[in-house]
């Protein structure tokens, strides 16, 4: 903030962008050694990016940015990085950490878009980005008795499609609610957690349409729910208590059916662990130890986890473990319902110190790049919920 003064009885204040904002930027490794840099603002014009979706084979990206009262849709294309099509829109209450959050359906026909400070759900054209209507969460609530809980829900909201019913599920505190996309009325209970004998509150949801699986997560707890042309066909439900509440999600992979996970130790340090719910019985393997909170992504399309680790000398690097065929490889029919095993990493790039001194890191897998930047603050919600936004 730049103060000047005018006279003795008045001054002017003029706001200019913060240096940390004009410093963002965002590095893209195209293979393990080679990268080129992009700033944050040539993808979103201004502000920062909270969160972003991609489609390979349209080679589009959008994002979502945030600057003053003024959130953007950006679409931009994967190739080039350049921004395609943009589209601002102003909310009056736009703090930053209100919560949103928006969806692309899996047919590519709509994205939904909420924002806290409102109490509806946006449909919108997922290219045209033009508003076809809205979904009333007090109406909602009102259906389903939740009317008292609105103020939790507006913080924790969560949502996606499940195209092949034309049916959207919401995460209202400890429902999940099927709604109609064009009809509220026609909206039912999935599942209501609170006639489990154990509390378990909800963390978040994601859905693939692929294999028709619906995976929420718990504080302690992994639900999956199966669907087949008239709805709900099958659920399992997978207890992690003996790892307590600080954990958090690094994966899904649901073709592959495991689910990744990191559990908190101490001096900021995680255990990486697998589900493996192949099986009837699920099958748990600590498959690594003692790994620094950094930052992790999981793609499940190359099915490979990037993490950052620290080296004797301090230096730090990217590394990856490859889950392609891991049941063979560790002869995971032999192994006990919970198991200590130690998976292979590969070395993938090594960091420049320049990206060194930063306490987290955000990446992203997509078309064979790993888009990578350095944060200099995190959210700790944002990074738990990170794996089922991204």
């Amino acid at each position: 903030m730049q103060i000047k003064l005018d006279s003795m009885d008045c001054f002017s204040i003029q706001a200019r962008r913060r240096e940390e904002l004009n410093q963002e930027y965002l590095l893209v490794f195209v293979n393990s050694g080679k990268s080129f840099k992009i700033r944050e603002d040539s993808r979103a014009h201004s502000g920062i990016v909270t969160m972003g979706h991609h489609d390979v084979k349209l080679g589009l990206g959008v994002v979502l940015s945030r600057e003053g009262p003024t959130l953007s849709f950006v679409y931009y294309s994967m190739r080039t990085t350049k921004p395609l099509r943009q589209l601002r829109i102003q909310i009056e209450n736009n703090y930053a950490n209100y919560h949103h959050i928006f969806r692309v359906s899996s047919d590519k026909s709509i994205l939904l878009f909420y924002h806290e400070s409102r109490t509806d759900i946006q449909v919108r054209g997922y290219i045209s980005l033009k508003l076809r209507g809205t979904l009333d969460l007090i109406a909602i609530c009102k259906k389903f008795d939740l009317l008292k809980c609105l103020d939790e829900i507006k913080v924790s909201l969560e949502f996606d499609f499940i195209t092949h019913l034309g049916k959207i599920v919401l995460m209202l505190r400890n429902k999940l609610i099927l709604v109609r996309k064009d009809n509220v009325d026609q909206s039912e209970v999935l599942f209501d957690f609170a006639e489990l004998t154990t509390k378990e509150r909800l963390m978040g949801l994601r859905y693939s349409s692929e294999q028709r699986v619906l995976f929420a997560m718990g504080m302690a707890s992994f639900f999956l729910f199966g669907f087949d042309d008239e709805g709900l066909s099958s659920s399992k439900i997978i207890e992690c208590h003996q790892f307590g509440r600080a954990v958090r999600l690094l994966g899904w992979d649901p073709k592959d059916e495991f689910i990744l996970f990191a559990q908190s130790t101490t001096c900021n340090k995680e255990n990486y662990q697998l589900i493996d719910y192949c099986a009837t019985d699920p099958k748990i393997v600590s498959f690594m130890k003692w790994k620094p909170f950094l930052g992790t992504y999981y793609d499940s399309e190359i099915q490979r986890l990037f993490y950052i680790e620290v080296g004797f000398d301090q230096r730090k690097e990217i590394r990856i473990v490859n889950f392609k065929d891991f049941r063979e490889k560790y002869d995971m029919d032999n192994q006990q319902i919970e198991s200590d095993l130690e998976f292979d990493t590969e070395h993938f790039v090594s960091l420049h110190p320049d990206h060194e001194m930063f306490p987290y890191y955000f990446m992203k897998s997509a078309k064979g790049l790993l888009y990578f930047r350095p944060l200099r603050g995190i959210d700790e919600k944002h990074v738990k919920e990170a794996a089922l936004r991204l």
